[in-house]
């Protein structure tokens, strides 16, 4: 069996004409001259109207203009590793799973122990899709919910622009410890990396901007919250909700052991971002379960 062929696909609209293939794919496509690069000289192709060209062509509206892609080179430090992968939503471009508690994102010192990464490039070997694993949104190990993958660079890069431009929005449920006193509340407290820790984050004035905006969903003595997230730091939920006064239920880095937590209450419940192809607003949920 062959493997499969990363394709992209435009038809040159009708107000672009007499432009070259090169602008049109450097200004309107946004590919990086290092994914052209890598399309002439590593095996892949550029065609308009399925006869290959080249960069300096001149394109004219209703043009069809297709790039095939490079195989991608896979990274050593992953392994792949058969790991069930409960898929949400999935095309060419773009893959959104819902992760497991206790599974990290990226292999841990022994690489040999299962990983989200892992699993996703088992998946990919085993339906011959020749690319590597695009992490967009990753989770910490305990942290479960929706996780959105880019299945090839080109998607990757488009999927980090929109990231930065605020266009990738994600909520997340959580429990914590005491009856939470707000109905909503936002929270705008810069975070940095702790001294005196690889590992751990902590408020601090001159820290990086992290913007959560928090809903209260049942006040108890462990309260529900839905949490969406302006900014992503790394442990931003966690160190906000511990700054509060509100530790996340059973966060031992952040807060303490909690009977009947096996691990952080903490599960990213919704993303909704633009696909990276069609433009399409996608939305994609999964139910949190902390128990």
């Amino acid at each position: 069996m062959k493997d499969k062929v990363i394709k992209l696909v435009w038809e040159v609209p009708a107000s672009i004409s007499g432009i070259m293939l090169r602008e049109f794919l450097r200004v309107e496509k946004q590919v990086s001259r290092k994914l052209l690069a890598e399309v002439k000289f590593r095996g892949g192709k550029l065609e308009i109207n399925e006869a290959e060209a080249s960069v300096n062509a001149i394109l004219k509206p209703t043009d069809k203009v297709t790039i095939t892609l490079p195989a991608e080179d896979v990274s050593g430090n992953i392994i792949p590793a058969f790991h069930p992968l409960v898929k949400l939503y999935e095309d060419e471009h773009v893959l959104v799973i819902d992760k497991p508690p206790h599974l990290p994102v990226l292999p841990m010192t022994d690489r040999l122990k299962p990983s989200v990464s892992g699993a996703i490039l088992y998946d990919y070997i085993q339906n011959r899709w020749p690319a590597t694993v695009h992490i967009v949104t990753r989770l910490d190990r305990d942290t479960s919910g929706v996780m959105l993958i880019a299945k090839h660079r080109y998607a990757h890069s488009l999927l980090f622009a929109a990231q930065h431009r605020g266009e990738v929005r994600r909520s997340y449920r959580a429990q914590v410890k005491g009856e939470f006193p707000w109905a909503a509340v936002s929270i705008h407290v810069p975070i940095a990396r702790k001294p005196t820790s690889n590992v751990e984050r902590e408020p601090f004035s001159k820290g990086q901007k992290a913007v959560s905006h928090v809903k209260c969903l049942k006040k108890a003595d462990i309260s529900e919250l839905r949490i969406s997230l302006e900014t992503g730091r790394t442990h931003q939920i966690r160190v906000h909700m511990n700054w509060l006064g509100f530790p996340v239920a059973g966060d031992t880095l952040y807060g303490e052991v909690e009977k009947g937590f096996s691990r952080q209450a903490l599960h990213a419940e919704e993303i909704i971002f633009p696909h990276p192809i069609s433009g399409e607003q996608i939305t994609v949920s999964a139910a949190p379960e902390f128990t």
